[in-house]
């Protein structure tokens, strides 16, 4: 595989646990970029990236375009999402569109709504994440393919017009 790099994309709040990823990041020396928005919480990272003498490993990327984030995506090792907690969690759903492997927190949530079509680790644990994005990094090439064609496949339960029919459904039963 030629990726050289894991990539996050989302918010920087505090609880999408981007320092944790980040001193995973630093202990396997492997590169992260992190596409998120400019605003007071990327300014934090900013200060935290530069303080744990991480810019070698970590790259914030502002913002980006579709084309240039599904060429990211595609590009990467895999999408990592530490979160420590999320309502759906929409950023995997994009990254496996885009055909890249997904790396998650093994939160009841996530674990929910991407069953079998992610990786999992401990979001609570540097060594957890850390081993298994050095684990994702080693998947042949074969096995890598087979997974994101799985996920792909899985994801496509979801859709944004499926949802509106099955929200119409619950207004019309309501009003009844």
């Amino acid at each position: 595989m030629n990726s050289t790099y894991f990539i996050y994309t989302g918010n920087a709040y505090p609880h999408k646990n981007l320092s944790r990823l980040i001193d995973a990041v630093i202990m396997l020396k492997v590169k992260l970029k992190i596409v998120s928005g400019k605003n007071v919480f990327t300014e934090r990272l900013a200060k935290e990236i530069k303080n744990k003498n991480a810019s070698k490993f970590v790259e914030l990327l502002g913002f980006q375009t579709d084309k240039e984030l599904e060429k990211l995506y595609k590009n990467s090792i895999a999408f990592v999402f530490p979160t420590l907690s999320e309502g759906f969690g929409l950023p995997p759903m994009e990254a496996i569109n885009a055909g890249t492997l997904v790396v998650l927190s093994d939160i009841p949530v996530l674990k929910e709504v991407y069953a079998e079509s992610g990786i999992y680790f401990d979001p609570f644990d540097v060594n957890s994440i850390a081993e298994t994005l050095d684990k994702v990094a080693k998947i042949s090439d074969t096995e890598r393919r087979n997974k994101i064609i799985f996920a792909q496949k899985f994801v496509k339960k979801y859709s944004w017009e499926k949802m509106a029919r099955e929200t119409l459904k619950v207004y019309e039963t309501s009003s009844k």
